[in-house]
Formats: structure tokens, sequence, C-alpha cells
């Protein structure tokens, strides 16, 4: 059996790496020799922190702490260096090894190499940036022309090209949206999106977006409830792409002429904001997988909608990095309730 199992570990195409609790190599596979260019006899007897670079030395302690409490690690991705001195990334997956008597004595380590991976999703953000940064600008001057046009028509009071100009004007914006959060993914998957913290009164950016909202979707009855002075610590344009987003999609999954529900209270120092409608509602199994990148729901009624499935993925991630999180409540077809809070800051 001992002969089986050791064919097996040979046989992977993953790097197999067994330690001591103290970080010594006590076994490395075939694959292992492959992917860190450290033969059996190189690198058995020796630490595992000849594989780490200098500024990652940290994860070892934090993963050894993990695996004492009795949690797995499951496909860590990292940057581990070869013989060579070269980065690579990869996925970790690290279990305990545990005695009969159920004393962890080692640890084992699969580690398989990502780098084309990351190299793809590079490429992929990159691309997404450069396209992104090319349409920006020729939409936005095609807005101000559309809005320079829709003012002089209302001047003479033309109301079929108002009617037009409304739906172009309204298009462009839809299409900025769209460009602006690509962008913002491509930053965040480079790790380049970062705060601009300040206080500010988040009621007055809700009474801007509650006006907008009203005027853009006059098709549906907006009822707003808002809080008292709530003012809050946070990057103001981030949560403002927040919470047009929440309140966009409520207008968008939602027939026309039902009541789109928006609430920003105070409860125990923070600001509870929430957006509730009467549309299609969302499964519980969509609800699992709702906040992930490009990820649409099942619902043909929802596929109906235009979208790429990456806004409530850009929300629940800045929320994150506020130290908030999303929240929703939903059934199917009685529709669906976001909320997330947020420390409530004193008064000014």
């Amino acid at each position: 059996r001992s002969a089986i199992l050791a064919a097996i570990v040979d046989s992977s195409d993953d790097a197999i790496i067994s330690k001591d609790l103290d970080g010594i190599v006590t076994s490395w596979n075939n694959s292992a020799e492959r992917l860190f260019g450290y033969t059996q006899d190189e690198i058995i007897g020796l630490s595992i922190l000849k594989l780490i670079p200098p500024d990652r030395l940290q994860e070892e302690p934090e993963i050894i702490s993990k695996l004492k409490s009795g949690q797995r690690v499951n496909h860590f991705e990292t940057k581990r260096l070869t013989k060579q001195g070269k980065l690579i990334d990869v996925s970790l997956t690290i279990s305990p090894v545990i005695n009969p008597s159920g004393n962890i004595i080692g640890i084992s380590k699969i580690a398989r190499d990502i780098t084309d991976k990351k190299l793809g999703e590079q490429r992929k953000n990159d691309f997404i940036a450069i396209v992104s940064h090319e349409l920006k600008t020729p939409l936005t001057s095609m807005r101000s022309y559309v809005q320079l046009a829709l003012k002089k028509a209302k001047e003479r009071e033309d109301t079929f090209t108002v009617s037009v100009l409304d739906r172009a004007d309204n298009q462009t914006r839809k299409m900025t949206t769209m460009i602006q959060d690509f962008l913002n993914l491509s930053r965040l998957e480079d790790g380049k999106m970062s705060l601009n913290t300040t206080d500010f009164s988040l009621t007055e950016l809700m009474n801007e977006i509650v006006e907008d909202t009203i005027t853009l979707a006059p098709q549906h009855s907006i009822s707003y409830d808002p809080a008292m002075n709530a003012f809050i610590n946070a990057d103001r344009e981030k949560i403002c792409q927040v919470l047009t987003n929440l309140i966009g999609n409520s207008v968008k999954y939602s027939p026309e002429g039902t009541v789109i529900t928006i609430k920003c209270i105070i409860e125990g120092g923070e600001v509870v904001f929430s957006v509730s409608d009467q549309g299609f509602g969302i499964a519980p199994a969509d609800q699992l997988r709702l906040f992930e990148r490009f990820y649409r729901v099942s619902d043909e009624r929802q596929h109906q909608v235009a979208g790429f499935g990456i806004g409530l993925y850009l929300v629940a991630e800045i929320l994150k990095l506020h130290g908030s999180e999303i929240k929703v409540q939903s059934e199917v077809n009685q529709g669906s309730t976001f909320s997330f809070s947020l420390p409530v800051t004193p008064k000014h």
C-alpha cells in the first residue's frame, strides 16, 4: 500500500511537499522538483523558507497558526521562489499531518503552478483597462453634445426632439456607468483600488441619488425615508457608486408601476442603508453566488435586462474595503432587499 501511495504522489502533476512543524522539508515529489528546481537531495532537511520571498515570510507562521487551530488552507494564491530565484505564482492547499493520538506532527502541502492563469488574467485586465479608457473619452464628449442639443430643444419647446435626446442621454449615461465599472474592476484585480476617505453627509448624497432616480425612472414609485444628519467617514465617490448600483438594480429588475423603497436610518451608532423592490426576486441558490464576478442569476426574465454581472461584485468589494458587507434578503416573485451599514461619525 505504501508503494502505491508513493507512486501516486510521484506521478502527480502538482508539487506535493511534507515538512515538520519547524518548517523542515521531509518529503519532495518529482513535480516539486520540476516546479521549484531543487532535487530531493538538495532540499530535504532544509527549511521551507528557501522557497518563500522575503516580503512574504510572515505567511508561514500565519499558515501554521491556522493549521494548529484545526483549519485547512485551501487554494491560497501567493508567490514562491525557484532555485534560480524566479518568482512564480502558485496555489497552495495545506493540511495538517495528524498521528493516531490526534496530535499534529507535520504539514502536507500541495502546490500548483498558476503562472499562466495569472498572466492570462493580467492580460485580460490590461485589455479591459485600455479599451475602457479609449471608450470613455469619446463617450464623455458625446454626452456633452447630447445635453447641449437637449437644452436647445427644450428652449424651442420641441417635445419630439426632447423625448429622443432624453433617451439618448439616458443610454450614454448607462454606457458611462458600465465603462466605469470595468475600469474599477481592472483596478480592483490589479490591487490598485484605494480609498480616499473623508467625512461627508450620507443623507445629502442619498438625496442627490434619489432625485436622479426619480428623474430617470418616472415609471417607478420611489419611497424614500432619509436619516437625519447621517455623517460617515468613507470614500464618497465609491459609496455613491454602491448606492447608485443598488438602487439602479432595483429599478432594472422590477416591473414598471411598482414601488422602490429606500431607507437610511441610524441604529446603534451605525447608519443602515437599504433598498427594497417588488421585482422578480432571487432564488436561494443564486443568492449564494450573487456577488461573484460576472455571475448572473438563472432567471430568464433577468437575462432580458442588459448587464455584465460585475455591478454587485464591485459593490461587495467596495464595501469590504470599508470594513462592511452587503446583505440580501429575497424570495422569488416577492422582491428583494439589499442593505449595508457603516459607522456614524460625529455630527458636523
